[in-house]
């Protein structure tokens, strides 16, 4: 009786999905190690939203966005990095990591990747879940001595996803002059708006040899977003 009983339990678990199509525990408990990791995935989710959302509420000026920026801004942002080959990639503004991941899906190594972040809380998730990276805790104002300090004295690419139309243009200026140095002739200074136009006019571009060029949109953000390109004059 107890065999019947153990082999209607399976047929039970089969015809639930639950136990592999042999009819043995092991796709059972395969299955059970499915669901502890979606569960696993469902409380990293639950703790990251939580992180982002006591952040904005206790500093909404700094977080600015009422979520991170989708898998669709962070293609447009990325695109550029496909293949790159050699150097760093400069990420200004990393929050919690959303365009980093769409950085390290363009097979860019993690080793490569200058994170910066002033926001404690964000700056100390980026170390904790990106080993290899170089994660700055900084505003992106005074970052030029970190990254001499970690002999960086190029990169490659720049991603930033600070919010530049709002900050200061004093401030802005201590940016762009700290990015430009950096920024590889040959580079891409890749940057994310909720404006049609580009924050950067032209008239400060000019006076390092830049252009803007808008190089995509989507819907699939709250809100829309606008990815502009800045490179060296063609």
């Amino acid at each position: 009786m107890k065999d019947k009983k153990v082999l209607a339990s399976v047929d039970e678990l089969q015809d639930e999905g639950l136990a592999g199509s042999e009819g043995t525990w092991s796709g059972y408990h395969g299955r059970q190690k499915q669901i502890s990791h979606r569960k696993e995935q469902w409380r990293n989710k639950f703790m990251v939203q939580s992180l982002w959302y006591r952040n904005l509420l206790r500093n909404p000026s700094e977080i600015s966005a009422l979520f991170p920026c989708s898998t669709e801004t962070g293609n447009l942002m990325t695109h550029h990095l496909e293949g790159m080959g050699k150097g760093y990639v400069l990420e200004l503004g990393s929050g919690m990591g959303a365009i980093t991941e769409c950085i390290l899906k363009r097979q860019v190594p993690e080793e490569k990747l200058v994170l910066v972040e002033k926001n404690k809380e964000f700056a100390g998730y980026l170390t904790q879940k990106y080993q290899k990276a170089n994660v700055i805790e900084e505003d992106a104002t005074e970052l030029l001595e970190s990254l001499l300090t970690l002999q960086i004295r190029e990169v490659a690419h720049v991603v930033c996803s600070l919010p530049l139309s709002l900050i200061p243009p004093e401030q802005q200026l201590v940016i762009l002059d700290t990015v430009f140095k950096l920024l590889h002739p040959q580079g891409c200074f890749s940057l994310v708006t909720y404006l049609p136009s580009c924050p950067i006019s032209q008239k400060i571009l000019d006076q390092y040899s830049k252009s803007s060029e808008l190089f995509g949109f989507t819907w699939k953000n709250i809100p829309p977003t606008y990815v502009y390109h800045l490179r060296h004059y063609q």
